[in-house]
């Protein structure tokens, strides 16, 4: 009980302080300025918004387009790192590298790979023949963003496919092997199934962290060129610390909560009726 009340506190009043904020005009840079009610002034400001809707549409590309691919290259490393070969302990810890590092860590890291004059990536291109790229200008600078993630939170996916590799039942993939089944038969009909729990997961909490990235792309990007990388947590970040609109930042956050949830409840009833079944079966 001591334990609910601290959470409560520290969770729960901050939210409804959040809440109530975001129902008032109060902005910093007006001296003695209060929170004068407004009703539901800042929410129809937000969603009548143009650069709101354009920054949705940033980062659900974002969200959408990392989680795939973390998707697919951490179902394809992790069926490679299950395969048994000498040094498979190291090269598992290595791959795991992404995960401890802190987010503006990385930012820094990468921003150092994308310079245009001396950066790593260029001197490669250089050296092959290519082309330099200009890797944060328009055209490229969303796409930066999405290796950026990927090469993070692959690992991620990797180690939940890893999990769930590691509890496949042996005998039932000999059996199949007996019975003439190819590797390709194996995944599709014995291997995929069982790491579908494990896939919605991991889809899940990567979905709706990528909903909420700020470190890296302010750091690579600060939302531009433009507002080509400006996703909604620059936009509310750009509302509360460069406009001091604190009232219309809060119901930005309230919107964000409302979209993460529209778009979490299909993976949830996915995970619901996938487990739901399995119990059944069991």
């Amino acid at each position: 009980m001591p334990a609910a009340f601290v959470l409560t506190v520290i969770t729960l009043a901050p939210l409804l302080y959040s809440l109530f904020v975001s129902f008032t005009n109060w902005t910093l840079t007006v001296p003695g300025s209060e929170k004068v009610f407004v009703g539901t002034a800042n929410y129809s400001g937000i969603v009548f918004n143009p650069s709101f809707w354009r920054a949705v549409q940033v980062t659900l590309l974002f969200g959408v387009s990392s989680t795939g691919l973390e998707l697919v290259l951490g179902v394809i490393l992790a069926i490679m790192l299950n395969q048994e070969f000498i040094g498979r302990g190291v090269v598992r810890a290595l791959v795991l590298i992404p995960l401890v590092i802190t987010p503006a860590v990385i930012g820094m890291f990468w921003r150092l790979l994308y310079d245009d004059q001396q950066g790593v990536l260029n001197y490669f291109l250089l050296s092959l023949g290519f082309p330099r790229l200009h890797w944060l200008d328009r055209g490229l600078a969303l796409p930066s963003l999405v290796l950026t993630d990927v090469w993070q939170w692959t690992p991620f996916l990797i180690l939940i496919v890893l999990a769930g590799l590691q509890a496949m039942d042996n005998d039932t993939l000999a059996a199949a092997r007996i019975d003439g089944a190819n590797a390709r038969q194996i995944f599709r009909y014995l291997t995929l199934p069982h790491l579908l729990p494990y896939l919605l997961v991991g889809v899940f909490f990567r979905l709706l962290d990528a909903m909420k990235e700020f470190d890296k792309i302010y750091l690579l990007t600060q939302g531009g060129p433009g507002n080509e990388t400006t996703t909604v947590s620059v936009f509310a970040f750009d509302t509360g610390f460069r406009v001091f609109q604190i009232g219309r930042t809060s119901a930005i956050a309230w919107i964000v909560a409302f979209v993460s949830l529209v778009v979490s409840l299909p993976l949830l009833w996915a995970m619901h009726g996938r487990l739901t079944k399995e119990a059944a079966q069991s």
